[in-house]
Order: C-alpha cells, then sequence, then structure tokens
C-alpha cells in the first residue's frame, strides 16, 4: 500500500512539473501557498529542543524551476562561525550535526520501538535554559528556504540574528516508562517496572512561545504521555489583524512526533537525542504542513549545570501541488535550513526545612498531573 501511496505521489508531482513548464501565469497559480510555522519541535521543538512552535510568516522568493527530474548542488551558505563548538562524542551527534547534508532520519520498521523519547536521568528536574543561536546553515543556499523569515530569523522567531539568547524554563520528570520490558514486568510479575526521565512537553511548549515573544503564543498544549505520547495539539492565542486589516482568526496545529533515536556515551556524562515531528497548521483558509529535525547532544559538567549543542534542521514539504513540492524534488527530500544552538542549562533547585531547622536544597519538579517530584 505504501509504495503505491508513493508511486501516486511521484505521477502527480511530474505532472505538475510539467505543468510549470507552460507559462508564466501557471507558475503563480501553482506557487506555494505556504507560510512557514515559525517557532518547537519541536521539535522540537522538540527539542531536544522541545519543537518548533508554528506561526505564521511571509513567502520567499522562489528560485527558478529547473528542468524536470533534475537535482539541486550542495552549495552551502552559512551564517555566523562557531569556532569553540564542542568536540561531539557520540555517533549520533557526529552523523546530524556535524554533517550539512542531511536525510530525513530513517527509525526503521520496528514494531515494538518506544513511542516517547526518554531522556538521560542526569536531565530530571527543572532548569533555566539560556539558547544562544550560534550559525545558520543553508545547504541549498537562500533560495530554497519555504520563507524568507527562516533566512532573517529562524524557526523559533522571524527575527532571530546569529548571537541572540532566549532563556526560558524547561522540566523534565519521571514516569514509568511504557516500554516493552516494563509491559512484560508488569504482566507477569517479573519484577518492578523501570522509570524513565521525559520532558513536560506542554509545560515547555508554552515557555518556549512565551520567552520568544511570538507573535501569536501558544495558549494550551493537549498531550497525554501516557495514551498518546507521539501526538499533540497546540491551541493559539486570537491573532492580530493583517496589513490588509482582516482579521487572521485562530489557529490550531496537530504535531505528531514520528522519529526518535539516543545514544550515551559510555560513560553517561554525554547525551544525544534526536526527533522528527511532522506540524499540520490550521488556520481559516489554509492548511500548513512543515517537517522538522531536532537533535541535541547534552554535556553533565556538574549535577547542577548542563551544556548542550542543538540544531534544528528544516525539511521542505513533499506536496505535489505546490511550488514548494517541485523543490523538495530538487533537493531530494534532504534539509535546506540548519540552525545550531548552544544550550546553558542551569538547575533551578527548591529549598526544605528539616526538622532541627536545618536548610536543604533539593532538584524538584511538577508534573503534567501536578504531583511535585524530587531527587
Amino acid at each position: 500500500m505504501l509504495s503505491i501511496v508513493i508511486c501516486a505521489l511521484w505521477v502527480t508531482l511530474n505532472q505538475s512539473v510539467k505543468a510549470l513548464q507552460l507559462d508564466d501565469s501557471h507558475l503563480q497559480q501553482l506557487q506555494s501557498r505556504r507560510t512557514w510555522m515559525i517557532g518547537t519541535a519541536t521539535t522540537a521543538m522538540s527539542p531536544a529542543l522541545v519543537m518548533p512552535l508554528p506561526a505564521l510568516a511571509a513567502e520567499s522568493s522562489i528560485p527558478p524551476i529547473v528542468k524536470p527530474g533534475s537535482r539541486a548542488r550542495l552549495d552551502p551558505v552559512t551564517i555566523g562561525a562557531w569556532e569553540t563548538m564542542p568536540q561531539l562524542q557520540t555517533t549520533l551527534g557526529q552523523a546530524r550535526i556535524g554533517s550539512a547534508d542531511l536525510r530525513p532520519f530513517s527509525q526503521g520498521l520496528n514494531p515494538f520501538a518506544d513511542q516517547e523519547l526518554y531522556y538521560n536521568p542526569f536531565l530530571f528536574g527543572a532548569w533555566n535554559t539560556t539558547a544562544t543561536l550560534k550559525r545558520k546553515i543553508f545547504p541549498f543556499g537562500t533560495s530554497y528556504l519555504p520563507s524568507s523569515s527562516l533566512v532573517e530569523g529562524s524557526p523559533r522567531h522571524g527575527e532571530e540574528a546569529v548571537g541572540n539568547a532566549c532563556t526560558y524554563e524547561q522540566h523534565y520528570f519521571s514516569t514509568l516508562a511504557n516500554t516493552l520490558r516494563n509491559q512484560v514486568t508488569v504482566n507477569f510479575g517479573t519484577g518492578v517496572p523501570q522509570s524513565k526521565v521525559i520532558q513536560d512537553r506542554s509545560f515547555n511548549i508554552i515557555s518556549m512561545s512565551k520567552a520568544y515573544h511570538q507573535l501569536t503564543p501558544v495558549e494550551q498544549v493537549e498531550w497525554d504521555y501516557q495514551k498518546e505520547p507521539t501526538k499533540l495539539y497546540l491551541i493559539y492565542r486570537a491573532a492580530p489583524v493583517a496589513n490588509d486589516m482582516r482579521p487572521l482568526g485562530r489557529r490550531r496545529a496537530t504535531v505528531y512526533l514520528n522519529g526518535r533515536a539516543r545514544a550515551d556515551n559510555d560513560q553517561g556524562s554525554v547525551s544525544c537525542v534526536l526527533e522528527q515531528s511532522r506540524s499540520v497548521l490550521q488556520a481559516p483558509g489554509a492548511v500548513v504542513v512543515s517537517d522538522t529535525e531536532v537533535v541535541t547532544e547534552y554535556y553533565a559538567i556538574d549535577s547542577d549545570h548542563v551544556k548542550a549543542v542543538s540544531r534544528i534542521a528544516v525539511y521542505l514539504s513533499p506536496n505535489p501541488n505546490s511550488r514548494e513540492g517541485l523543490l523538495w524534488e530538487q533537493v531530494g527530500g534532504r534539509a535546506v535550513g540548519l540552525y545550531d544552538y548552544e544550550l546553558d542549562m542551569r538547575r533551578i533547585k527548591e529549598s526544605f526545612q528539616l526538622g532541627d531547622g536545618t536548610m536543604i536544597e533539593k532538584a524538584c519538579v511538577t508534573t503534567p498531573k501536578d504531583y511535585v517530584q524530587c531527587e
């Protein structure tokens, strides 16, 4: 069935390519209506970063359509430099952050694969995170970006420049993991199920959206981490009026977390996580689809301090009825925008008074169900 769908997609795509060769009016009619969803993979979010948070932005100029079946040339344009970038210590980080030529990550068809991204235990708790955009890489040049805001800014904010820093709070909590091992343990009574650390996506997305002062911040996140961990529903605050004074209306996005991976070093002090997401934004008169990957390599400096290198990779959408879909074919589905961040994470601790009057500090975090967990 999947092969049939793919073949049908390519047939439609090739028909669209031929149509584009007719005249300029056809080019204008088939121009992509996509407006980039700025902001949590987030990823991503994500992800690792949480995830990029959707928001509307202006279209970019589109390069001339080349001949059908041809391929764009890899010719990276880099904005900014990162002379003191930490050495990547995991194979996952080296492959996904150390390269400018990225194809979508393939997780394989494993029916028993985890449906949630589990983090290294050293990330448990609440953190004040400062993210600094260090560089932007456009593997095929700036003309292949689906929005000019991705050249002038980033997926997090349309005006974020290299060197800009933003601080926000992040939460990671412990939960009984819905893994195959735990299911066997519970069903057969063979031991005690293991807990895992996951991120509080609802809190983290809203926290990041506010910190980046997005035009229409995320107001509510619907996420059931126990029953449906791979799908989120984002509801946005009512948007302001457009330039022509028309109300933009409310928007809602569905985020599908469709791929994940993790790799740690032997000592457990370095952990790299990856997450792929597809966001579908529903706005009055438009449906916008975007694919994003967020990969982050964390370095535990000590128990209260973590540094990280994080990358957001932006992919075009393979829509056969849009010019963006044609550009997707030309780049072979590879990433067209890479945004590299340096993260500095400082643990937030709470003070407690013991019976003898002694004050102690502990790493604590509030879960989505309003329970407080401490080390």
